[in-house]
């Protein structure tokens, strides 16, 4: 038995028509293929594999954004730094200017410049790096020392003072006070302003716990210091000490001030050095980090390319290839529909 089987000239039509719609998809997806540099569907391509794709791809945005991290921290350590190297300098040039000038000159040059010196320690402390406050701690959104500590700290040292010894610190009668008095209003009444709690109650908001980053995929690092800082405390105590203003004591008792106020400063400048060496050890370590980044990044794009990269070539081939077939399909359709009944009658 012979079967016949009829072809009409729609089904011709209709045929190379969605032969052009699959042609012009091939050549869209082979288009995006050679710009890409990867397949337009991984899925399709990769099958099995492409759990392992996205994997490496979360990989490299999370290495891009520790990245990121770190140049914002590294901002923000530099600024700490500069902070830090300008207080230590204001402190050591002090100290080095007290101990040029002869004994009895020195209460005079340390009233001088008691305020400049604590204007400077309050605005260096609450300094800011892209909005947050560098020496607040886990407290970045808040300023570390308080408004007007400075002015209360000056009020609260002159007022603990007349409680002491019954009369102000620029009262003629400082001349009868001896050394040992002086000492002992130095070390008690006068340090416990510096000391906690009253430090946190009349200074600062900084929070204890300095800032903590995650540098890498496996490593954090200590990456600020608070106002809460020893060297800052005897920054502040040195100016305010210094700003009483004890002229009038005798030789024997300015001694005991100025060499209170030398201390301070000595020690404050050593503390300001241990503490940016402690900041350089953690800029060294991002430096590093950074550079473990860039390595572990390197290896996953290469794996990344391995599974997903296409050949722009061989893509460029299906493109031509695509797109003569597509030009083969028009000339087609454009014969069928010149062949009408009509035309063979005639």
């Amino acid at each position: 038995m012979m079967t016949t089987s009829y072809i009409s000239s729609l089904s011709l039509w209709n045929a190379s028509r969605s032969g052009a719609a699959r042609l012009q998809a091939e050549i869209a997806k082979a288009s995006q293929e050679i710009a890409d540099g990867r397949h337009a569907d991984t899925g399709l391509a990769l099958g099995g594999q492409v759990s392992r794709s996205l994997t490496l791809r979360q990989s490299a945005a999370e290495i891009a954004a520790l990245k990121d991290g770190n140049g914002l921290t590294a901002l923000r350590l530099a600024a700490s730094q500069n902070a830090l190297q300008q207080m230590q300098k204001s402190a050591d040039a002090t100290l080095a200017t007290l101990t040029g000038l002869p004994a009895d000159k020195r209460i005079a040059a340390m009233a001088a410049s008691a305020d400049d010196a604590l204007a400077s320690l309050t605005g260096l402390l609450n300094s800011t790096s892209a909005g947050q406050a560098l020496f607040g701690g886990t407290n970045t959104g808040t300023n570390p020392i308080r408004g007007g500590a400075a002015a209360a700290a000056r009020s609260a040292a002159a007022s603990a003072f007349q409680t002491a010894f019954g009369f102000p610190p620029d009262d003629p009668r400082t001349a009868t006070l001896t050394a040992s008095q002086v000492q002992g209003f130095l070390d008690g009444t006068l340090a416990a302003q510096f000391a906690d709690p009253n430090w946190g109650t009349a200074w600062s908001q900084a929070s204890v716990a300095p800032v903590t980053s995650r540098i890498s995929l496996s490593e954090s690092v200590t990456t600020s210091v608070t106002a809460d800082a020893t060297p800052f405390r005897q920054l502040a105590q040195a100016a305010v000490v210094a700003g009483l203003g004890l002229a009038g004591l005798s030789g024997d008792a300015q001694a005991v001030v100025s060499d209170r106020v030398m201390g301070l400063l000595s020690k404050a400048s050593a503390g300001l050095v241990s503490l940016q060496a402690d900041l350089g050890r953690s800029q060294s370590r991002i430096t590093d980090a950074n550079t473990r980044l860039d390595a572990q990044a390197n290896l996953i794009t290469k794996e990344i390319s391995r599974l997903e990269a296409v050949d722009p070539a061989e893509a460029k081939t299906r493109v031509n290839a695509a797109t003569t077939q597509l030009q083969m399909s028009y000339s087609l359709t454009a014969q069928l529909q010149e062949l009408t009944l009509l035309k063979y009658v005639a």
